[in-house]
């Protein structure tokens, strides 16, 4: 009696286990490093010029906004003849590192400014001639960067910059850090848990039928 009892409870300490086990290996996240490199940090028309910043390198997990740069705009301009921005080119290149394999490559982005500035005021533009999507598939893991939104610079002088993020999206692969995937241990109380659970199921049945009265002829 004692042990039929103990079959289906140790079935049910192995299914619990292999949940937690698989709840676990599913909240693990892709680790991934980047660095966005502007080609130039300044961007001139006429008297007045863009800054863009060098944002130093950053790790990031799963999937993740990133900040391409920051911006900000620079004229003494008059209102009369503003400082013009006519296809003034731009691009961005990003390094991207997987952490587990040290696997590492870059994507380029481009395009160009146009708009104007004075020293009262500003409106610029970006319109991207490369894709605005592209992939790279590092250490088994696909990682998608898509660009973002665009926040214009303000005026010479405004306290806050305008700035352009992008998304990095992390789609695990075979070799993907085990995102999903059981680990071996995993595999082991699964074998173990349904014959188990599949006896004790048997014992019942077999039991009841032991116990249950003879027909009557």
């Amino acid at each position: 009696m004692r042990r039929s009892k103990s079959l289906p409870c140790c079935a049910c300490i192995a299914l619990a286990l292999l949940l937690l086990a698989g709840t676990s290996a599913r909240a693990e996240f892709i680790q991934w490093s980047y660095n966005w490199t502007p080609k130039a940090t300044k961007i001139t028309a006429g008297s007045g010029w863009l800054t863009l910043t060098n944002e130093p390198p950053k790790t990031a997990a799963g999937n993740s906004n990133t900040v391409v740069t920051n911006i900000r705009a620079f004229s003494t301009a008059p209102q009369n003849n503003p400082d013009q921005f006519n296809h003034a080119a731009f691009s961005s290149t990003l390094q991207l590192k997987d952490v587990a394999s040290n696997a590492t490559g870059s994507l380029t982005f481009s395009g160009f400014f146009g708009g104007a500035i004075t020293s009262d005021n500003s409106n610029v533009k970006i319109n991207f001639t490369s894709p605005a999507t592209q992939t790279l598939t590092l250490g088994g893991n696909t990682f998608t960067v898509t660009m973002g939104a665009y926040s214009p610079p303000g005026p010479p002088g405004a306290v806050n910059a305008g700035s352009l993020n992008a998304t990095v999206s992390v789609t695990p692969g075979s070799n993907g850090g085990g995102v999903g995937t059981p680990e071996p241990a995993t595999l082991t109380l699964a074998t173990l848990a349904l014959p188990c659970a599949g006896l004790a199921g048997w014992r019942k049945r077999r039991k009841g039928s032991m116990d249950s009265p003879a027909s009557v002829a």
